[in-house]
C-alpha cells in the first residue's frame, strides 16, 4: 500500500500487508500479503484473514507469531505500528504451518489458517460524519521471530458506514508477451496481468461534497529464481524476467491490490 516506507533493520514493519524486503526474490520466510475476505466491514463485522506466506529454505515447519488487534493509531501519518495505545486492544497468537499439502505443492509458498477477527460495534463512536463514512481503520499485527529475526507484518481492515463496501480484486489474468501464460518462461519474456476487477467507491470531501473515485490497482512480483526488472507494476504493465530459468522447478507470484485494502493472489510453478 502507499502508508509508509518499509524498514529491515532487526524489526521489520511491512507496508499494510506487503511484508519485510522489498525485492522480488523469495528467499527466506516471508508474508507477501494478508489477504482479507471483506477487506471493508460495517461496524461489528468479522473478517477472516489469511497470511500468504514464502518459506522455500524451510523445508516444512510451523512459525508461531504473537497478534494483536487494535484501533490504528494513525500508521498513514506516522504512528508507530502499535497496540499499545487502545485499551480495548485483542491479543493472541497464530501459526503458520509450511508443512501443509498447499505449501508443498508450491515450493513452500501458500496460505495458511485463516484468522477470524471481530471489529469493534463501537469504532466509529464519536467519529465525524466524514470518518464514519470514509471510514477507520482497525488493524492486526502479526510478530513473528524466525531465524534469530523479529518480524512484523500488518493488515488495516476498514470499517465504514458506507453502503458499498469494497470487495477483493478477482478475475485477473496472467499474460506473457500479451499472451495468456502458458507456462513456461524465458529470459527477456515480458510478464503482465490484466482484469476487470477495478471499482469505483464514494468519497466525501472535507467541505462535504461527495465524489466517485476510481481505485488504482498495482502488482507486486515475486519469483524463486532469477530476477525481474520492475518488481511493482500497475495493472497490464509489463515486468520482464532477465534471467535463464533454472532447470528445477520455480515459482512465479504475483500480488494484485486495490489501494483500498482489497487482495488477489496468483501463483505459477514452472514448468
Amino acid at each position: 500500500m502507499k502508508a509508509l516506507s518499509c524498514l529491515l533493520i532487526i524489526l521489520c514493519v511491512s507496508c499494510g500487508d506487503d511484508n519485510f524486503r522489498k525485492v522480488d526474490r523469495l528467499v527466506g520466510f516471508r508474508v507477501l500479503a494478508i489477504l482479507a475476505d471483506a477487506p471493508e466491514v460495517a461496524p461489528g463485522g468479522t473478517v477472516n484473514l489469511q497470511l500468504f506466506v514464502s518459506d522455500p529454505q524451510g523445508a516444512g515447519r510451523t512459525v508461531t507469531a504473537a497478534t494483536a488487534s487494535c484501533v490504528d493509531p494513525g500508521v498513514s501519518v506516522g504512528a508507530t505500528v502499535s497496540c499499545d495505545h487502545d485499551p480495548t486492544r485483542v491479543s493472541g497468537s497464530y501459526a503458520v504451518d509450511t508443512s501443509t499439502p498447499d505449501f508443498v505443492s508450491n515450493l513452500r509458498t501458500g496460505l495458511a489458517a485463516p484468522l477470524s477477527v471481530t471489529v469493534p460495534a463501537t469504532i466509529l463512536q464519536n467519529r465525524s460524519p466524514r470518518e464514519q463514512f470514509n471510514g477507520v481503520s482497525y488493524i492486526v499485527i502479526f510478530d513473528f521471530e524466525v531465524d534469530g529475526e523479529r518480524l512484523r507484518t500488518f493488515k488495516r481492515i476498514i470499517a465504514t458506514n458506507r453502503g458499498t463496501l469494497n470487495t477483493n480484486p478477482s478475475g485477473s489474468v496472467l499474460l506473457k508477451n500479451n499472451l495468456p501464460f502458458d507456462g513456461t518462461l524465458r529470459k527477456d519474456d515480458g510478464l503482465s496481468v490484466t482484469g476487470t476487477g477495478v471499482e469505483s467507491n464514494d468519497y466525501l470531501n472535507i467541505d462535504g461534497s461527495q465524489e466517485s473515485r476510481l481505485e488504482q490497482i498495482d502488482v507486486s512480483w515475486y519469483v524463486s529464481h532469477g530476477e525481474l526488472d520492475r518488481p511493482k507494476t500497475f495493472l497490464g504493465e509489463e515486468t520482464e524476467y532477465q534471467d535463464t530459468p533454472p532447470d528445477s522447478t520455480m515459482l512465479l507470484v504475483s500480488i494484485i491490490r486495490d489501494d483500498r485494502g482489497g487482495v488477489e493472489v496468483m501463483r505459477e510453478v514452472i514448468p
